[in-house]
């Protein structure tokens, strides 16, 4: 069984497991009240059971803490009152909690795991109920901090219920868990905690400083989303997914309910193609119901800020080739942007047939302008010999420039510059002082790089923990090289 998916509450019949020789409680075995029946599995500090209270007969979920080390006590505790104070009917509800034999336990109600072979409308309607119960959290003045698929059931009327409360915290508090997740939430540096949440849905801001807010449960529903259509999200469905999951918090939707409400406004096309777009949106703000998704829809649809409506935007409704004739007078009149789009398009073949040549020189003029994104990958055409003969030193040039310009991949590629030796003296440690640079600034190809060192003493001294660290940052972000990295360990 995953264990970051067991953490949750597997109350499904289907899941409960035999009870193993480990387990702390056997079938039939009295707590207070209840009664063991089945084990449902462990996670990160407790095992879980399905029970049946001996008086009234009805089921719930036991949780029995088995770990108390480094502040799981505390977190179990503070997870058993936000159930029993909330009192959301988005929340579990509390149905007791006491000691066994000395060890903490509370009990939950029994819910059941939600269902994900389901058609593309009902997934829309389900991603509506978890923003809703979302919001309500939010509402109350909490942020979840680990939304999940793992951490979302459901009631048998079909009420939606989001459980592992664990990292819940009150809005604008700081940020003071110690908890410690292996490779799934928190990572700990110098003996603080710097990332809290869970990897493939954690927001950057929580993954790299273990800051949270409304707009990081926001960034986790997009996810979400995404999961829930196996990465094949609808068409109309996919600026939904894109702007939830930005990673400056600002440009993400400013509420759960303002998402749920982009979902809702996706699948009414037919009422948008039957009436005039004035003559709809005058008769919904008539309806005090309808009338806040109007406004939502003039605000986002209708007067979307101005960088959404850009001349470089590539629109979902618009060719590669479209693209590429609309953006290259714009480069040949000296648009710094259009110029980079333009070496891009000719880099890849997007638009127009893949000519590197032609993509060198454009990023050579936007390069010349001073921009730190075209000098980086006009740097890396040098350093590999893409579309010119490979030159290290004017590679290391162009490089140096945009670093100093705060180009997070010029860095990385300077550190690789130094570190191999490459059109630069070989000088490890200030190839370890770049990439850390980087590193330090969430570029995650760049944790990667300190990681290795660290493994490895390149440019610095060998420290594991320190490497497994840099490691789960890097995996988390979905650094590949991470991944396999941390699978061999």
């Amino acid at each position: 069984m995953n264990n970051g998916f067991i953490e949750s509450f597997l109350a499904n019949r289907r899941l409960e497991s035999a009870f193993e020789d480990s387990c702390r409680l056997k079938r039939g075995t009295i707590v207070g009240e209840w009664r063991v029946e089945a084990y449902i599995g462990s996670g990160l500090s407790a095992e879980v059971y399905r029970v049946v209270n001996v008086r009234m007969r009805c089921e719930g979920a036991l949780k029995l803490l088995v770990d108390e080390t480094n502040g799981l006590k505390r977190r179990f505790i503070d997870e058993a009152d936000a159930m029993r104070y909330l009192a959301l009917p988005s929340l579990p509800r509390f149905l007791g909690s006491g000691e066994h034999e000395g060890v903490p336990f509370y009990v939950m109600e029994y819910l059941h795991p939600v269902e994900e072979r389901m058609s593309n409308e009902s997934f829309s309607r389900l991603m509506i109920k978890i923003a809703d119960a979302v919001q309500s959290l939010h509402d109350a003045g909490y942020i979840h901090r680990d939304l999940k698929p793992g951490n979302i059931m459901r009631r048998i009327n079909g009420d939606v219920v989001l459980i592992d409360l664990g990292l819940i915290k009150k809005k604008g508090t700081s940020v003071s868990d110690p908890v410690v997740r292996h490779g799934k939430s928190v990572s700990i540096i110098d003996g603080r905690p710097v990332g809290v949440g869970t990897l493939d849905y954690a927001a950057p801001e929580q993954l790299l400083k273990g800051e949270a807010s409304v707009a990081s449960d926001v960034f986790s529903l997009g996810k979400i989303l995404q999961h829930f259509y196996g990465g094949n999200v609808p068409r109309k469905l996919r600026y939904v997914v894109r702007r939830a999951t930005r990673d400056a918090p600002r440009d993400r939707f400013p509420s759960a309910k303002a998402f749920a409400s982009a979902i809702r406004r996706r699948h009414c096309p037919a009422i948008f193609t039957s009436l005039s777009l004035a003559c709809l949106i005058a008769a919904l703000c008539t309806c005090p119901i309808w009338k806040p998704l109007a406004i939502d829809y003039v605000r986002e649809i209708i007067e979307p800020p101005k960088k959404r409506l850009g001349v470089l935007i590539h629109r979902d409704d618009e060719s590669d080739k479209d693209y590429f004739n609309r953006i290259k007078p714009l480069a040949e009149n000296g648009n710094t942007e259009a110029q980079i789009a333009l070496a891009e398009a000719h880099f890849y073949g997007r638009g127009t047939e893949t000519n590197r040549q032609e993509a060198v020189l454009w990023y050579k003029k936007a390069a010349e302008t001073g921009d730190a994104s075209a000098q980086a990958s006009l740097g890396l055409c040098l350093l590999r010999g893409w579309g010119c003969e490979k030159n290290h030193q004017l590679a290391v040039g162009w490089y140096s420039r945009a670093a100093a310009l705060g180009s997070l991949s010029a860095m990385n590629d300077l550190a690789y510059c130094y570190l191999h030796g490459f059109g630069v003296r070989k000088d490890v440690k200030e190839g370890f002082d770049w990439a850390m640079k980087a590193a330090l600034l969430g570029f995650h190809p760049a944790q990667t790089m300190v990681a290795e060192c660290y493994l490895n003493g390149i440019g610095v001294e060998k420290n594991i923990e320190h490497a497994e660290t840099w490691l789960y940052r890097a995996a988390r972000l979905g650094n590949k090289r991470a991944k396999q990295l941390l699978a061999t360990r």
